[in-house]
């Protein structure tokens, strides 16, 4: 075979087997992130309250993200063990520690916040008899009988703006909260409550990322994003919560 021959069977060769190659192993599309947030106001409230946190987040991260919004710990606590998330957030309550303690997340965010107990104006609490919570929320894991008679029961609620409606109809005599639910109402249902008893402990918010995530490039530019409490962060959690910036843990 002639050298000029040679020379052009190789190129077809070479060509043959760069295109097998590109046939059996194609471009993999990247994986949305994966997150767990908790239900705060219901799925669709929620949906909508934080959606331009995370457009933004993930916008600047230049990656997709799927959110699963729920109050259920219990499934959570099933697939955070294979890692199914890569962030969980959320109220950091007894609940949640487990949750980090039990998957190995990391926590690389934290807010603080005060817990109430609101009531309708007038109401004693020497009279109180029924105590609205939220369970898998900060709030629910106070000790009420210090402040409450010891014959008052916990009613719990799927969300905040549940909680705090039946509140407002009389359903119930109290409602343990951070500002969270308050500051979603408006102000004339809002002027209708009071507090009237402040916790000692103080509530906190939680960012948790998986192993797997917080070790890439994504997930710590996930963090740096969280803690610089930049103007969206603050317009939805601080304006619309009432709770603080987001602190290193």
């Amino acid at each position: 075979m002639s050298d000029c021959n040679w020379g052009h069977f190789r190129r077809i060769f070479c060509g043959l087997v760069l295109a097998c190659q590109f046939a059996v192993t194609p471009v993999q599309a990247q994986e949305p992130v994966q997150l767990w947030v908790q239900s705060i106001f219901g799925s669709r409230h929620t949906a909508t309250h934080f959606k331009p946190f995370f457009d933004e987040a993930f916008r600047q991260i230049e990656r997709g993200y799927s959110i699963y919004y729920s109050n259920n710990f219990e499934l959570l606590g099933r697939r955070c063990l294979q890692q199914h998330y890569d962030v969980i957030m959320g109220s950091y309550s007894a609940a949640m520690r487990e949750i980090e303690r039990d998957c190995g997340y990391r926590l690389v965010a934290i807010t603080e916040q005060p817990i109430h107990l609101y009531t309708l104006m007038g109401q004693p609490l020497t009279k109180i008899g029924r105590v609205g919570v939220i369970p898998g929320i900060r709030a629910a894991d106070m000790e009420f009988h210090s402040v409450v008679p010891a014959s008052a029961t916990l009613v719990p609620f799927r969300n905040h703006i549940a909680a705090t409606m039946a509140l407002l109809e009389g359903k119930i005599d109290a409602l343990s909260s951070a500002p969270v639910a308050i500051q979603r109402l408006s102000p004339q249902l809002k002027n209708k409550l009071v507090i009237a008893h402040t916790f000692a402990d103080i509530g906190r918010g939680a960012a948790l990322l998986s192993p797997r995530f917080i070790a890439t490039e994504e997930g710590r530019s996930f963090r740096r994003f969280v803690l610089s409490n930049g103007e969206i962060s603050r317009r939805i959690y601080i304006e619309g919560m009432g709770i603080s910036p987001w602190l290193e843990p």
